[in-house]
């Protein structure tokens, strides 16, 4: 998981500045970011019923390692660097002028220099280890809640990872058109204060 951090975190900003306008990018962001959740939610519903034998486990590594390796091809075959058209009048404007990328560590450096930059990143890490603890842990919550069917609480592990999908895509959306993007999160971290 951790080699694959880079590819499904950090490249849904750099496609969604290319390939959209600066009114999608957040729904856009949101959608390619929040959807690894499928993957997990898939996890719950297909491994949990195959994981329950050594014989299934395998069954499963070899399904998942025959989907990828088919995603993957597909991937290559039509993946394009640039879209036919930039997508915006800014993007345009830096096709004209020739603007490049900053090298990547001077990227880093202009990010934590920037006042307001660590809390929200700090917010993000945070969240991304309650839902990955969440997700580990939801045979151990739900028996405590009293539910102890695998199937259900398969479901309720596909349930978690689905909302935030629904949630990320909703709130992309809306931030896409009102650019309220602090009073949103401060809505919710008031909201996860009073839950």
């Amino acid at each position: 998981v951790g080699i694959a951090q880079p590819f499904f975190q950090c490249t849904p900003p750099l496609l969604s500045a290319k390939w959209f306008a600066n009114n999608e990018r957040s729904t856009s962001t949101a959608i390619a970011l929040n959807f690894n959740q499928i993957g997990i939610a898939t996890a719950f519903l297909v491994g949990g019923g195959m994981a329950t034998s050594s014989r299934g486990l395998e069954n499963y590594f070899g399904l998942i390692a025959c989907m990828t390796t088919l995603v993957t091809f597909g991937t290559l075959l039509q993946f394009q660097n640039d879209p036919p058209v930039p997508p915006s009048t800014s993007e345009l404007e830096k096709l004209v002028k020739g603007e490049q990328e900053p090298p990547f560590f001077e990227s880093v450096q202009h990010f934590f220099s920037t006042k307001g930059f660590t809390r929200p990143l700090a917010a993000f890490i945070c969240s991304i280890s309650i839902t990955n603890v969440v997700g580990a842990f939801i045979d151990d919550v739900m028996n405590r809640g009293g539910v102890t069917g695998q199937f259900q609480i398969d479901l309720a592990g596909a349930g978690f990872e689905l909302a935030i999908v629904a949630g990320g895509i909703i709130l992309g959306g809306y931030v896409d058109k009102t650019k309220e993007y602090k009073k949103v999160t401060m809505a919710f971290f008031a909201a996860t204060a009073l839950l």
